[in-house]
């Protein structure tokens, strides 16, 4: 196990709230230079970021809109998870679920171990 944070995408952001959310993220990936790296690819309805180098852990993925299918029986399509272990660039993952939840009606819940 690893220190994790969680949070719950239950609503498809809005084109203002989705501009809101990109540019904090360009923010964050400003004052996170040399922790995070930036692995969005060209697809404009993702925020993919890592830790750098061996500061990596698991790969942070926030999209505009939520999963809308289920992979088995009983999931909850709204949760999601990333695993930080408390790396460096936990910092930038904590902070775009804490704006993305206070700036918006897309998130219902977030959280982290403590």
């Amino acid at each position: 196990m690893g220190y994790t944070n969680y949070w719950h995408h239950n609503k498809s952001f809005t084109n203002n709230e989705w501009q809101l959310i990109k540019d904090e993220y360009e923010y964050i990936k400003e004052i996170c230079e040399g922790i995070i790296v930036d692995e969005s690819a060209k697809n404009c309805d993702e925020i993919v970021f890592n830790g750098k180098g061996d500061l990596s852990h698991e790969t942070f993925i926030l999209c505009k809109t939520p999963r809308t299918k289920k992979r088995y029986e009983g999931e909850d399509i709204t949760f999601n998870f990333c695993k930080t272990a408390r790396k460096p660039y936990d910092i930038a993952v904590w902070h775009m679920l804490f704006f993305t939840k206070n700036k918006t009606n897309g998130l219902s819940k977030i959280k982290r171990d403590w």
